[in-house]
């Protein structure tokens, strides 16, 4: 664990975790974290350096390692980097040890490992995409609870978008008993029936 306060980090035990430890080890940056920052670890190994972005929590900011963050052994130089906006701070450097292992065969990645994270988050975006809310809006997928969530997008109505017709000017989103129990369907309106 590393502890954080004032812009400064100090390293609870020397030893971060083995060489080629894969999802075993949580790396967890804990203190007085300042809101509405987005939180960078910069990892330094011999000539090696890797970014690995920082998930926030209450009052701790947390990455699970992998093989491929832990594929040297030595010591290790971190720091903290929080970005806001325009804004950039860093805090100090300290050191931290990651004893050799005998087997293993993860390398050092070759982009910042906050570009495989992003990649990944993409990839799920794009697993999930966007689905009609009952409400008239869009639902997103929330990667951080992996459920769906409302969202203020309106659904298209009134030919808005890059959908437009003559004959349909309403769209609205409907369970099968709410779309039965409705007394008139207009034909102007497009009924996009849930389940």
């Amino acid at each position: 664990m590393i502890l954080f306060q004032d812009w400064t980090i100090q390293a609870e035990g020397q030893v971060l975790a083995h060489q080629y430890d894969n999802l075993t080890r949580e790396l967890r940056v804990e203190g007085l974290i300042p809101e509405g920052w987005i939180w960078d670890l910069l990892v330094q190994a011999g000539e090696q350096l890797d970014v690995i972005r920082l998930t926030p929590g209450d009052r701790v900011l947390s990455v699970r390692l992998t093989a491929e963050m832990l594929a040297l052994s030595g010591f290790y130089m971190l720091q903290l980097r929080g970005t806001q906006g325009e804004k950039m701070r860093h805090t100090n450097i300290i050191r931290v040890f990651v004893p050799e292992s005998l087997s293993g065969n993860a390398k050092w990645p070759e982009l910042p490992t906050e570009f495989a994270q992003a990649e990944a988050n993409i990839r799920e975006l794009n697993a999930h995409p966007p689905v009609p809310g009952g409400d008239g809006f869009w639902q997103l997928w929330d990667l951080e609870t992996d459920q769906y969530l409302p969202s203020e997008l309106p659904l298209p109505s009134g030919g808005a978008g890059n959908v437009s017709s003559q004959e349909i000017d309403t769209i609205r989103v409907l369970s099968r008993e709410e779309y039965d129990a409705l007394p008139d369907k207009s034909s102007k309106t497009l009924y996009l029936i849930m389940g």
